[in-house]
């Protein structure tokens, strides 16, 4: 089993990611802030911190927003955890600290806490876990105290969670006497692993993997509650699933039979990182294989070429194997953080390239194109094709063309900014005597490998440029794993100027040797642009091409090419590569030749249009909507 190495042992100095990560660190954290405070005029009231002063005792009033919606402050903190475990900072300490203080008032005596019953009535608490995200709420508090304890060795947040962990420990469970019941949205799981590893305590592990193992099996509990609180109308998802009801919870069957991701997107990869991580923790390797079968499904026949996931906004769902339309499909920022998640954790477990593949396209692709280069807008919903008239005036779509300051359901923000603050944690991952290294993220290092101290230097220009070199700062003798990444067709690895020609497993370049103080690996892989073709069993993409360099998927946008993007072809072949540094934060472009249909026409002609040869111009897809509102696609026609 691998573990990812500890933030405070990875010095980033990325040239792409360091603005990134000094955005969210010195803009998003007080954005954010200012905003759960509602002190942001022109967004979306967020009404969290509110409810935490209501729910104390410290004001009067009702609950607003969503009955998750504490979840937006513990995703918060999370991040400012990891932040401060690279960049110490006394008054951002001091404000998180308050805010503890302030959910401290608020917890029950037996440990519960969750502001959305406590203000609305106690006596309706764990009546409704198919809906109301009780579940959900603790887990995230779970992931935030342990982020916390460890970036600051404080622990009243960590006991906080504890004691909220043995709220729940005492009324679920086997026994006869405790409620049956599992959570309607994912997320437990993953914080009672984390509690787990950091205290020890084996219940905790144990309650996760009941919800695991009672999950989806009859009779139903979801049935019965609703029964109990005499509920006449079907369950929404039983309306959108009627032949598998509670697919969109995934609880249509036990974990263990399912093999396609399927119901809500966030929910399906939250079940999936929460398997891997309870299998390997609770040494049962059935969950960690069922999780990577239907990881394996999504990838493979659900999985955009951005890396998002769920093609329908009816439930921010799955549909179906090979369904995804490029403009109309949901994609929710959260879900491609999940799916990096997932694979990040199966990697751990058992390592393979196409994990790291994975977190390397959502990463550059479906994540960063939910923040904005100034990191204060955001998008919820990541489309690979923009009409802007048709995302405001057609009903059937939930698309906006443009970032939003802030959401009244908001849980992408504070998800992305937990992402890029612990972005180290998806880095590198050592066991007794190997190392891998799976993002090309430029950084200095310190591990401990094989009960030595190893400490390297890896610059890389990703994602513009494919040569890493990783020089060994210190002597050791471990087993050093390299990515090969999908898109490289040629790998050239050198140690200290000589080529090497090392073995390949499971797409890891091994090199299992002794290093010296001073070892140069260096590792080359041409960046060049590719035309990609879809499956033939895709339909949205039959006749067209999206282009890709390296790891970033391209776009073109009416800002470039003007408007009516649907009239442009492309031909394949030659394409021009140029950085421009002041474009856009510092991007590379694309430039290659095509064809516009030009001609006016009434609506319907038997006349073939006219075609004018044109230069086409591409832009990283993660950057696109920072130069105003306008046209945006991903695939275009081929010549």
């Amino acid at each position: 089993m691998y573990h990812s190495l500890p933030l405070k042992d990875i010095q980033i100095t990325d040239p792409f990611f360091t603005g990134r990560i000094d955005t969210a660190r010195n803009i998003a954290i007080p954005y954010m802030w200012e905003t759960l405070n509602d002190r942001v005029p022109g967004v979306a009231p967020s009404h969290c911190i509110e409810n935490f002063q209501i729910a104390a005792g410290l004001k009067e009033g009702e609950f607003h927003g969503f009955w998750f919606q504490d979840t937006d402050l513990w995703k918060w903190i999370e991040g400012v955890a990891y932040s401060l475990a690279t960049h110490p900072d006394a008054e951002l300490e001091k404000t998180v600290d308050e805010a503890i203080d302030l959910a401290g008032k608020a917890q029950q005596e037996d440990g519960y806490l969750d502001t959305y019953y406590i203000i609305k009535g106690l006596d309706k608490r764990f009546t409704n876990l198919r809906d109301n995200h009780e579940m959900y709420v603790a887990g995230h508090m779970f992931e935030a105290a342990v982020a916390y304890y460890e970036a600051t060795g404080k622990r009243k947040l960590l006991d906080m969670a504890c004691r909220v962990a043995d709220c729940f420990d005492a009324n679920f469970g086997p026994e006869e006497y405790k409620l049956h019941g599992y959570p309607g949205h994912e997320e437990i799981e993953l914080g009672l692993a984390k509690l787990y590893r950091v205290t020890g305590e084996k219940r905790y592990i144990l309650l996760a993997k009941y919800f695991l193992d009672v999950r989806g099996h009859q009779p139903h509990y979801y049935d019965a509650e609703s029964k109990a609180r005499g509920e006449v109308r079907p369950a929404w998802g039983h309306l959108r699933y009627p032949q598998a009801p509670y697919t969109y919870n995934q609880a249509h069957k036990p974990v263990r039979e399912q093999a396609e991701g399927a119901g809500h997107a966030v929910r399906q990869l939250y079940l999936l990182s929460g398997m891997a991580d309870v299998g390997e923790m609770a040494d049962d390797p059935t969950l960690v294989e069922a999780a990577n079968t239907v990881f394996q499904n999504i990838i493979h026949k659900q999985m955009y070429i951005t890396g998002g996931v769920g093609s329908t906004h009816e439930g921010e769902a799955f549909s179906f194997n090979y369904d995804l339309p490029p403009e109309r499909c949901y994609t929710e920022t959260c879900a491609s953080i999940a799916l990096a998640m997932t694979a990040s954790r199966l990697n751990r477990i058992q390592p393979n390239s196409c994990y790291g593949d994975t977190v390397e396209r959502t990463l550059y692709n479906g994540i960063l194109s939910g923040v904005s280069l100034d990191g204060t807008k955001y998008f919820y919903i990541n489309p690979l094709e923009v009409w802007p008239d048709r995302c405001l005036r057609r009903q059937d779509m939930a698309v906006d063309p443009e970032r939003m300051g802030w959401f009244g359901c908001a849980c992408c923000p504070p998800n992305v900014l937990r992402t890029l603050t612990g972005l180290g944690s998806y880095m590198y991952a050592a066991d007794e005597d190997s190392l891998l290294v799976d993002q090309y993220i430029a950084s200095k290092v310190k591990a401990d490998v094989a009960g030595q101290q190893v400490a390297f230097t890896l610059d890389a220009n990703f994602p513009w440029c494919g040569s890493v070199k990783i020089t060994m700062d210190s002597a050791a003798t471990f087993k050093l794993m390299l990515r090969k990444p999908y898109w490289a067709k040629t790998c050239t690895l050198t140690v200290n100027g000589e080529t090497i020609e090392a073995p390949v497993e499971n797409g890891y370049i091994v090199l299992d040797r002794a290093f010296a103080a001073g070892d140069v690996i260096a590792l080359d892989m041409p960046m060049e642009t590719r035309f990609m073709s879809a499956s033939v069993r895709t339909p949205n993409y039959a006749g067209k091409t999206a282009l890709m360099r390296g790891p970033v998927v391209y776009c073109l946008e009416e800002k470039d090419n003007g408007d009516l993007l649907w009239n442009l072809s492309v031909k394949p072949g030659e394409a021009k590569a140029e950085h421009h540094p002041e474009l856009l934060c510092g991007v590379t472009t694309i430039t290659c030749q095509g064809q516009r249909e030009a001609a006016e026409s009434d609506l319907y002609t038997e006349e073939a249009p006219a075609a004018q040869d044109v230069e086409l111009t591409f832009v990283p897809y993660y950057a696109w909507g920072n130069r105003g509102k306008g046209e945006m696609s991903v695939w275009v026609r081929r010549s």
